[in-house]
């Protein structure tokens, strides 16, 4: 069974910022590619647009966990595999994972061909479609744009929060958006048998090209 492990991009730095525009763009285009493929459906386009969307999926991923790596670099008591234990213990409260022993030493960060990455775990949850999937991602930018702007003041609000806390508020948010495109690329590995792994070493390659990561 495929896991899905994606790398820091060692050759970008970004910031918050720069990390919400690049998480609108990216959402634009997953709901563009669903769209599409929407339209394909009966059609012989109908496969090529649903590996789109995959692709699509891996790329908002990929924004989120690039910035939870450089949120260590920025606040050195804001630590991922602290963060990772509360993602965690949320999905098991939820009942979307069955135990914890299921994730011990399993999805924390692994370094693989010489940097640093993330694994989540697959989850039980019923009912989730792409439909879903695209709506949760957005109701997780917006809280994620709270925490970069309204809980620091940026427009004179009265309730500002402590730096340490709008970066972990920002990490768990990264990691949610990560988990829902997660669940939602193992979805489509087992209901349409799409080769997720080809897919991933074609979007490390990819990155590698643009020389995001060595």
């Amino acid at each position: 069974m495929i896991e899905i492990v994606l790398p820091r991009l060692n050759q970008l730095v970004p910031s918050l910022e720069s990390t919400f525009q690049k998480l609108v763009e990216e959402q634009g285009e997953l709901s563009e590619a669903i769209l599409r493929w929407m339209e394909e459906q009966g059609t012989p386009g109908a496969r090529e647009a649903l590996h789109h969307v995959a692709g699509e999926l891996l790329d908002v991923a990929q924004t989120c966990i690039s910035m939870t790596f450089v949120l260590e670099d920025i606040a050195p008591d804001v630590r991922l595999d602290a963060m990772m234990d509360e993602h965690l213990a949320k999905l098991l409260r939820k009942g979307y994972v069955r135990q914890m022993q299921e994730m011990d030493d399993v999805y924390s960060t692994v370094t693989a061909d010489g940097y640093r990455a993330l694994r989540l775990p697959r989850l039980v949850i019923p009912g989730v479609t792409l439909d879903s999937t695209v709506l949760n991602i957005s109701v997780a930018i917006g809280r994620f744009a709270q925490w970069i702007g309204k809980f620091r003041g940026a427009s004179g609000e009265e309730c500002v929060r402590a730096e340490e806390q709008v970066l972990r508020g920002c990490g768990l948010n990264l990691l949610h958006i990560a988990q829902c495109c997660f669940t939602m690329l193992y979805i489509l590995e087992e209901t349409f048998v799409m080769d997720i792994n080809s897919l991933l070493h074609a979007h490390v390659e990819k990155l590698k090209l643009r020389g995001y990561v060595k």
